[in-house]
């Protein structure tokens, strides 16, 4: 399947390419660069080679970082077999809940010494690969992981190596140098990146995903979807950056567009599964080259403040951070319709960049992603979280220029949205 699954990207893109639109778009600088350090395995049972890959490296106890309801389904229990056969001893940390806090890392380190464990198998979606990730970095770096955030502290040594197996179809952490902790002191998402940090292997199995509930599905998968279309149209992707991250970035837009429909409605379909989670992996290569944009420097703030799950977030502001960004790039959003299925032909590049707004608010709609007036947010916060999406560096990355005004005005559109004209809340002006 992975082998006819690559052999259609061949020939999606090649179709794509063909375009004058994007042709004309596809640029590089004189030098660019592309950096993926992680070996990824992909396909049906990938997962149980988990073993031989830490037998191939003379591992003898390893540390399994999850959250309690992956162990509850039973995700475990092939992961484990394949260890222990390898005559490989292991140990659970089972206690990564979700938007983890710096807290759950000074834990985790102290679990891992106190057993002395020599390597991590990360298992479960983002939060539990950001865990194991931090977690390995800050036993061999000094001071608050905190510290690490994106323009604070470097990381000078490498932790021990991270084996990480996603059982969903959205973060990319599984292939990427980041991770994103909580300090629960300034309810503020930090931004940990290292090409130090990066996974050793990647063990992508779609099978983990076949039970994953439709809400977790969809949120999951739009996330991915938001890596990609955020990474296609940042100010580093618009200056010819990383073109090899254009490529990987417009095919996961066509591969979770085409198929997450079918993964959320009937999640026992495998090929469906297969196409979203490939695309899931191919955004965590590709966005990490270029960055983001405002969408995710909406999110962080809200998954910092009130907890609400990433997924969900980006899922929510996407449309309404894509509608904002076209006037900056037309040509770019007219790529990601054609990516998604929609006919351009004859329209102008902005007719066709509205066209990709249309597509990714009907794929929200279609999945029953909530609306953000449903997380209650106090109307005395907003101006907090729009302060702190400022501060975010996804909000430097974004194509157009933004303020925080514009923030808070992105907040307002998303929260009011299905919301009767009288109930709507006023957006508050700066003076």
């Amino acid at each position: 399947m992975l082998a006819k699954e690559i052999i259609s990207i061949n020939g999606n893109l090649k179709k794509l390419l063909k375009t004058k639109l994007i042709k004309e778009r596809i640029i590089m600088l004189e030098n660019s660069q592309f950096l993926c350090s992680t070996k990824i395995v992909f396909g049906k049972d990938a997962s149980l080679q988990a073993g031989e890959v830490l037998a191939e490296r003379n591992y003898k106890k390893t540390m399994i970082v999850t959250d309690k309801g992956i162990v509850k389904a039973g995700l475990l229990n092939g992961i484990i077999e394949s260890i222990t056969s390898n005559g490989i001893e292991y140990i659970i940390f089972d206690e990564v809940p979700p938007n983890p806090p710096s807290a759950t890392v000074v834990k985790g380190i102290e679990v891992f010494r106190s057993n002395g464990c020599d390597s991590f198998v990360a298992v479960g979606g983002g939060s539990a690969m950001d865990a194991c990730k931090t977690i390995s970095m800050m036993t061999v770096n000094e001071g608050d992981i905190n510290e690490y955030d994106n323009g604070g502290k470097t990381f000078t040594k490498k932790g021990p190596d991270v084996i990480t197996i996603p059982t969903t179809s959205g973060t990319g952490s599984e292939v990427t140098q980041w991770a994103v902790i909580t300090d629960e002191r300034k309810n503020w998402k930090s931004s940990i990146g290292s090409p130090l940090q990066a996974p050793a292997v990647a063990l992508v199995d779609p099978m983990l995903t076949l039970g994953l509930p439709p809400a977790i599905t969809a949120a999951t998968g739009i996330d991915a979807l938001t890596h990609a279309i955020e990474a296609y149209t940042t100010k580093a992707a618009l200056n010819g950056a990383a073109p090899i991250a254009d490529i990987l970035n417009l095919e996961a837009v066509r591969l979770i567009s085409a198929n997450l429909r079918e993964a959320y409605a009937r999640g026992e379909n495998y090929e469906a599964r297969e196409k979203v989670m490939l695309g899931s992996t191919i955004a965590g290569i590709g966005f990490p080259q270029v960055g983001l944009g405002n969408a995710h420097a909406l999110a962080h703030p809200l998954g910092g403040h009130y907890d609400v799950p990433h997924g969900v977030a980006n899922a929510i502001l996407l449309p309404y951070v894509m509608k904002f960004n076209l006037i900056a790039c037309p040509g770019r959003f007219a790529d990601i319709a054609l990516a998604m299925g929609e006919n351009i032909e004859g329209l102008s590049p902005m007719e066709a960049a509205e066209k990709a707004v249309v597509a990714v608010q009907k794929l929200v709609e279609d999945t029953n992603i909530p609306t953000l007036n449903t997380f209650n947010i106090k109307d005395s916060d907003w101006s907090i979280l729009a302060e702190d999406a400022l501060k975010d560096k996804n909000s430097e990355t974004n194509p157009r220029q933004t303020s925080y005004q514009d923030l808070l005005n992105l907040f307002h559109e998303a929260n009011n949205a299905g919301v009767s004209e009288e109930k709507k809340n006023p957006i508050a002006q700066t003076v």
